[in-house]
């Protein structure tokens, strides 16, 4: 009995020792080599440049895309502007203006315009208040018209989305100048800069908005008659200032 206990022991010891581990985990290169090598040819390197071409040159919703080249040029070509705007340059006057340019294209980033534009002024409504508590006037000098020569710089070129319905092609540029402001007292050189944008509506038309800073100096003349702060006659001259005008302009463009 006790011979068959001594080898039904030394029996389970054998077993233990000899047998494989369950959970012993696989040779990380036993494994990679027991796997299957990839056939290069079952699957297709990804081209990121097949899937982003053409969407907005075509206009294909299903696709995406970036800016191609441009679908309406300018260079070579002269243009013909029909604009209105408003214009700030002192809080006593309300003055609009309305006017032409014709430029033309050398390139398309640069491009030189003569421009004419007349102004319309008035008394605005803090002249009205002030005039109807006090037995006087302000001394204003109304403008009358501008006009002067102006560079433009075409920097950035880019398309759009319009409702999701349609693409439109956008031209942003830096601008600037010098010109001649006329006003009651005179005319006045006026250099400016400023920035604006085309939203072309096809090969012949596009839509201009363009915002200007525009400086000049201005001679003051007294609108009413009177002994202080000395003595004067209406009309006489008062003082020089120097003027700052912010002009926002929005025009409709013809290229031929």
């Amino acid at each position: 009995m006790k011979v068959y206990a001594l080898a039904l022991l030394v029996s389970l010891i054998s077993i233990n020792t000899y047998a494989k581990p369950k959970d012993k985990p696989a040779d990380p290169a036993a494994a990679a080599a027991a796997a299957p090598t990839a056939n290069p040819e079952e699957g297709e390197k990804v081209d990121v440049s097949k899937i982003t071409e053409k969407y907005w040159a075509q206009g294909q919703e299903s696709e995406l895309g970036v800016v191609q080249n441009r679908k309406f040029t300018s260079a070579g070509r002269f243009e013909l502007e029909g604009f209105l705007g408003t214009l700030s340059s002192d809080p006593f006057l309300s003055s609009h203006h309305y006017g032409l340019s014709l430029g033309y294209h050398f390139n398309q980033y640069f491009s030189l315009h003569g421009m004419y534009w007349r102004t319309v002024s008035k008394g605005s409504d803090a002249l009205s208040t002030f005039e109807s508590g006090s037995a006087t006037t302000v001394d204003t000098n109304m403008p009358s018209g501008f006009w002067g020569v102006q560079a433009n710089y075409n920097f950035l070129y880019g398309k759009a989305s319009l409702f999701g319905k349609m693409i439109i092609y956008v031209d942003l540029f830096l601008l600037g100048g010098m010109g001649s402001t006329n006003t009651e007292s005179g005319s006045n050189i006026t250099p400016f800069v400023g920035i604006g944008q085309k939203i072309h509506l096809n090969k012949f038309m596009a839509l201009t908005f363009d915002y200007r800073i525009m400086r000049y100096n201005e001679m003051i003349r007294y609108k009413t008659a009177g002994p202080s702060p000395v003595p004067h006659v209406k009309g006489q001259d008062r003082a020089e200032r120097s003027n700052t005008t912010d002009a926002i302009t929005v025009g409709l463009s013809f290229f031929y």
